[in-house]
Order: structure tokens, then C-alpha cells, then sequence
């Protein structure tokens, strides 16, 4: 069984601390983003065109934080309204309220061949941690 190594990261002002997960802990939704729940939520999940709250982390294929709202403001939108890259808008519903999650957004559901100068390659994988808020 093939483990890997999630390292600590305070989301929330909750510090997780590294932990073990197997391959049969990790998902794939039908689009490629690979997920696994670090804390289950309430079981409400949000949808489309409902208004999520939530914090994150985006970190480096190295590990390191690159982005992040996890000591300010928690940033809202709503489901399915283009707001973000598709990846955060499909990994949503994959959540509940309250959940946290560290997934792998693949390119094309990211910033793909385009990027985002200077700071986001082409075609570059994502690595995110997300906890949802609040769902309304």
C-alpha cells in the first residue's frame, strides 16, 4: 500500500499535522482532481449558484505556501458562476460545509496553457488545502 507524507499547515487557525494516506484514501472526481478529506463536514454539500465561504492554502510542487487567505479574510463566491479556475468550482461540491480537503487540480481545470504571468506556469498542477465555512 503506497503511503504518502501531507505536510502541517494552519487553516483556520487549526494546525493540521502531517498524516499518512494511503492511495485508497485518495478520490479522483470523473475530471481528474484527486482529493482527500482531512475532517468530514456537516454533510451539506453546496450547489449551483449557492454562495460558499472558505479559506485556503495553494501550495508548490516543493511543498511551500505560494497563496493563501488562511490569516485574513475567508473569500466567498458562488457555485458554478466562473468566479474562480473550474477546479475550485467542481472540488466544492465535493465538500461539505465545515470539510477540509487537499487536492490536486490538474492543468486543465486550473489556469491551463495560459498560466498566470509570473506567478502560475502553463500548464501547471495545483495543490490546494480548502476548508468550506459556510454554505448559503
Amino acid at each position: 500500500m503506497k503511503k504518502f507524507l501531507l505536510p502541517i499547515l494552519l487553516i483556520g487557525g487549526f494546525i493540521l499535522t502531517a498524516f499518512t494516506a494511503s492511495a485508497a484514501d485518495t478520490l479522483t472526481t470523473a475530471n481528474g482532481i484527486k482529493y482527500v478529506s482531512i475532517r468530514p463536514g456537516n454533510g451539506v454539500h453546496p450547489t449551483s449558484m449557492q454562495t460558499v465561504k472558505f479559506v485556503y492554502a495553494r501550495r508548490s510542487e516543493t511543498g511551500r505556501v505560494v497563496e493563501s487567505n488562511e490569516l485574513g479574510k475567508p473569500i466567498s463566491f458562488k457555485v458554478d458562476k466562473n468566479n474562480f479556475i473550474d477546479g475550485l468550482d467542481e472540488i466544492v461540491k465535493h465538500m461539505s460545509e465545515g470539510e477540509k480537503f487537499y487536492c490536486i487540480i490538474p492543468p486543465h481545470l486550473g489556469h491551463g496553457k495560459k498560466g498566470v504571468d509570473g506567478q502560475i506556469a502553463p500548464d501547471a498542477t495545483l495543490y490546494y488545502y480548502i476548508e468550506i465555512l459556510d454554505v448559503e
